[in-house]
């Protein structure tokens, strides 16, 4: 390129007066939806703390047997008030906060939820309505002090450390940089006379990069009461049970000869399960990958956690527990959603050892909200996107924990059509007109220990919105012995045992106002005469549909059978076009799969929503969540089965749809050392069905037409780009990414 080539190349940092504006600062009157800002955080502690009758512990001082608040965020009002706030301009209702306090220091440790208001200067609470007003000690969430076994790895050492040390090269404590480590496992447990539990450390693990491939043949059963007191139930041990630590020690000294030993990895071995790129380069010259330009700047606007796009507008909102949600949702300025949003990520693991039958685990006890964080422009998210933070009051310290990078809003240019079509009808029209399909997408990126799920919601200019889920991260791994039916040996005495991801979400669709009702449209054989066949009589089957209104919760539980295939439908039967249609919306599950555990069994009834890949009820403020932090064990605190039991009428009722997405993971030597992103999305859509006279997407901008025209026996071309130039005449913006996390690697890791 010519040096004066060069200088007619202008960096891309324009804006239109219209698009573009972003203004991410907390706003002084925060809207019903956002999250608790830091000042109503600090309102909250303030008040907490100086109630005698709390008697609460600060974050600083507290302990498992000391009152100690463990959680906070906004508590939205009833939504007929946030709907009349928001369509009638009424003033807005005050915002409340949800608090979870966690009470050791009293004579039976319980935990409680209550509401604080009003914010940002609290004068009261009183207990969440729809709870138990005292939920068991032993059902609380994970926290800081699950973590605190430092006794039990202690005595464990103290008995078998040197049988440890001699078959894997590292003890438990006092073990320098060859320690032995166990991970932490909330999977689903079974409770014991509501003061204990039973959990599994599943394997113990050479701690080195990176640990969670490398377990060895040791697991402990422990059980654990109210003060977080451990004590060893069984022992897992070179493939048999053993009662006590004290067995291990004879069983080994009369078969030490026969037991395997793995040597703690070298400083050459380590690289071989690393996260970090090897192998022999794709491209024999290190050359930049494409990136993406938006010429004329970004086109959306945000004001606060209010999006606006296109004909697009919605908030952004994210919950410490169950993550990302958004409200709001319109197009063309009428509401199709009031809610989307994550409910729960959950794993059932299978396996021919004890520990593994029970390898259940739900995400939320992790704080799956809290847990999303780090996004990296030009890798997690575009380098022009734009990142927005998350704010929250967790166990471990009463200063807002903020997550600068919790979410990112970026346009993406899927290199797909959002329509195109060529008219080749020679002498009568020959054309082409197709317009690219650009969309926006919200991301949020939460790290579950192993797992990190990239949840996208993305927002199509036809009216079109996809939520997707696509999960990524290192596999559970596990000791292998021989050949079973759940696992492939991936490597030297490693396997990582077969699993089933499910991911739950809630849909909260209002078509064109509450009234909804959801009917599906079966596809069936219609058998008709064929008048075309020599032969009188003969029949020919093609297919038809019929609709069929689905009338109660139970009626509307669905489990897709492909022997009769629905397109799943929610209109508003009040409202008619002029063909007699009901306007709605056609849910598409592209991500379905079956739970075939039994309802009943297990820890299965945690997991209710999952034996439906989609469930509709009755909107009540008292079912906001599918799932809960009080569910993992097998006789859980709540069910979501109950939701559907009570098999309310649903016609021309507020309508709540809540979709179950996953997978079957059968690990294989790919997924080693980390599992890599094609072919793990899933996605549910949520498209226009009748809504709309003709597709919205026809009034989308930067479309072209071309015709041919013929001009004395020669074709010529008369080009259309409705005001737009094709041209592109500047350049990304150069950026600073790795100077700016040199003077803040919080972005980036865990500080």
């Amino acid at each position: 390129m010519s040096k004066s080539a060069k200088k007619n190349i202008l960096v891309c940092t324009r804006k239109s007066r219209l698009y573009g504006n972003v203004n991410l600062r907390e706003s002084s009157k925060p809207s019903v939806f956002r999250d608790l800002t830091k000042k109503e955080i600090a309102g909250i502690l303030d008040y907490l703390y100086n109630r005698s009758d709390l008697n609460l512990t600060t974050a600083d001082k507290a302990a498992i047997n000391s009152n100690y608040i463990f959680s906070s965020e906004i508590f939205l009002p009833p939504k007929r008030d946030v709907l009349k706030h928001l369509d009638t301009h009424c003033v807005q209702p005050k915002r409340e906060a949800r608090v979870m306090i966690l009470r050791g220091g009293i004579s039976t440790p319980d935990v409680i939820e209550i509401i604080v208001s009003p914010l940002p200067n609290p004068t009261g609470y009183r207990h969440v309505p729809y709870l138990p007003k005292s939920i068991p000690f032993i059902d609380r969430p994970i926290d800081v002090f699950d973590y605190n076994f430092t006794p039990l790895l202690e005595q464990i050492d103290k008995v078998v450390g040197k049988i440890l040390n001699e078959l894997y090269g590292g003890r438990l404590v006092n073990c320098g940089d060859r320690c032995l480590v166990f991970n932490l496992n909330s999977q689903l447990t079974t409770l014991l006379s509501g003061v204990r539990k039973r959990l599994w450390f599943s394997w113990l693990y050479q701690f080195t990069e990176y640990f969670l491939l490398r377990p060895v043949d040791f697991a402990v059963l422990r059980e654990v009461d109210n003060n977080g007191n451990n004590t060893i139930i069984k022992i897992w041990f070179n493939g048999l049970l053993f009662n006590s630590l004290e067995e291990i020690v004879p069983y080994y000294n009369t078969y030490k000869e026969y037991i395997n030993k793995i040597p703690f990895p070298t400083n050459a071995e380590k690289n071989d399960k690393t996260i970090s790129s090897r192998g022999e380069p794709s491209f024999k010259i290190p050359l930049k990958d494409p990136s993406q330009v938006s010429p004329d700047g970004v086109r959306y606007n945000i004001n606060d956690r209010h999006v606006s796009y296109s004909y697009w507008e919605f908030d952004i909102g994210m919950s410490v527990f169950y993550g990302p949600r958004l409200y709001d949702i319109r197009y063309k300025g009428e509401r199709i959603a009031y809610e989307i949003s994550l409910q729960e990520l959950a794993n059932f693991y299978s396996g021919d050892k004890p520990q593994e039958h029970v390898l259940n685990y739900l995400d939320s006890m992790y704080k799956i909200g809290a847990r999303a964080k780090y996004l990296h422009p030009g890798v997690d998210c575009p380098n022009d996107a734009t990142f927005i933070s998350s704010s929250f009051k967790v166990d471990t310290q009463d200063e807002p924990m903020t997550n600068e990078r919790a979410f990112c809003i970026f346009e993406h240019n899927t290199g797909m059509p959002l329509r195109r079509h060529n008219g080749y009808f020679r002498y009568i029209h020959r054309f082409y007109e197709g317009v690219a399909n650009v969309v926006l997408i919200v991301r949020t990126i939460p790290t579950i220990d192993i797992y990190d799920y990239i949840i996208d919601f993305i927002f199509y200019q036809n009216g079109a919105i996809e939520v997707k889920i696509t999960p990524t991260g290192i596999v559970t791994s596990s000791w292998h012995t021989h050949d079973n039916p759940y696992s492939f040996q991936v490597d030297k005495n490693l396997m990582s045992p077969l699993h089933q991801h499910l991911f739950n979400f809630k849909i909260d669709l209002d078509i064109k106002g509450t009234s909804n009702r959801f009917q599906t449209v079966d596809i069936e054989p219609d058998v008709v005469e064929n008048v075309c066949h020599k032969k009188p009589g003969s029949t020919i089957v093609q297919n038809r549909f019929i609709k069929r209104l689905k009338q109660t919760e139970l009626e509307a539980a669905y489990k897709f059978n492909f022997d009769y295939p629905k397109v799943l439908t929610f209109v508003n039967n009040n409202k008619k076009d002029r063909f007699g249609n009901s306007p709605g919306y056609k849910l598409i599950n592209k991500g379905m799969t079956k739970f075939m555990r039994p309802p009943k069994d297990g820890n299965n009834p945690a997991v209710s929503w999952s034996q439906y890949q989609l469930a509709v009820t009755k909107y009540k403020d008292s079912e906001p969540y599918s799932s809960s932090v009080y569910t993992h064990s097998d006789n859980p605190v709540f069910s979501f089965q109950e939701f559907i039991d009570d098999n309310e009428n649903i016609v021309d009722k507020d309508l709540v749809a809540w979709v179950t997405m996953g997978m079957h993971h059968l690990v294989q030597k790919e997924d080693l050392p980390v599992t890599h992103t094609p072919g793990q999305s899933h996605s549910t859509f949520l498209i226009p069905f009748n809504y709309f006279d003709e597709s919205p997407g026809m009034s989308v901008g930067n479309a072209v037409r071309i015709d041919a025209v013929d001009v004395n026996g020669k074709t010529k071309v008369a080009i259309k780009r409705y005001g737009t130039k094709s041209d592109v005449n500047c350049i990304p913006k150069k950026t600073y990414y790795d100077e700016i996390l040199k003077k803040n690697p919080c972005l980036a890791v865990e500080c």
